[in-house]
């Protein structure tokens, strides 16, 4: 038994006619339909979502990531999205989208993935495309909500419309890649790499507040701030 369904009254007595009683035992047989079809679509959700952050951290460990980096973009991006107010259902296509960001670097070479110096600008080029290649075979996994598809196609793109692959610019870019790119260039930031230090925490934001109104869009920079303390 997952609940229990009680009439009465308080003002007067009657009696359950045997209609009453079969209308609200058809009452109680629908909602445990309804409760079981919503434990069943919950199940499948978190069976998805476990198998997208396994695919998200294979992804990380071939290109040589900080351990942990999609868990923790993932996670500061929900924090971030739900200080700006969005739903919980777009807070998990943020979430799935943050698991998959980097899908299309399956199609990047070893040699130009984790070249320890700076890419040409060929290479440059290659690397850029890994959006699209992640857009486009992610497309291919059957039920993936637009907004997931919008983290992966949009999270480079830049406010001031510089960014790749479509150069969209402002309120043009989703909000949710706008809010996955500020937690992914942070994360990356604070983390070492074959080319590069990792930068410390005040060195990162400090970056993150100049690139505001540039890279970033200024009020999620603003929320991001806010919640700085504790990213």
């Amino acid at each position: 038994m997952v609940g229990a369904l009680v009439l009465r009254t308080v003002d007067r007595w009657q009696s359950i006619t045997p209609q009453m009683r079969r209308m609200v035992e058809l009452t109680a047989l629908r909602l445990e339909h309804v409760l079981a079809l919503r434990r069943a679509v919950d199940a499948v959700r978190s069976t998805l979502e476990a198998s997208l952050l396994t695919l998200g951290v294979v992804l990380e460990a071939r290109d040589f990531e900080t351990q942990g980096h999609t868990q923790r973009t993932a996670t500061m991006a929900t924090s971030l999205g739900d200080a700006l107010g969005l739903t919980d259902r777009e807070l998990e296509y943020l979430r799935q989208g943050a698991y998959l960001h980097d899908l299309g670097k399956l199609g990047v070479s070893d040699a130009i993935l984790r070249k320890p110096s700076k890419l040409t600008p060929q290479e440059w080029t290659i690397m850029q495309s890994h959006v699209q290649q992640g857009y486009d075979l992610a497309l291919r996994i059957p039920g993936l909500p637009q907004d997931v598809l919008n983290v992966i196609r949009s999270h480079h793109e830049r406010w001031d419309g510089s960014g790749y692959p479509d150069q969209l610019a402002g309120t043009d870019i989703p909000l949710v890649a706008r809010i996955f790119a500020v937690c992914d260039v942070y994360d990356a930031l604070i983390s070492e790499r074959p080319y590069k230090r990792a930068w410390s925490h005040e060195e990162a934001i400090s970056e993150i507040e100049r690139e505001s109104g540039r890279h970033f869009d200024p009020a999620v920079v603003r929320a991001f701030l806010r919640l700085a303390p504790t990213a």
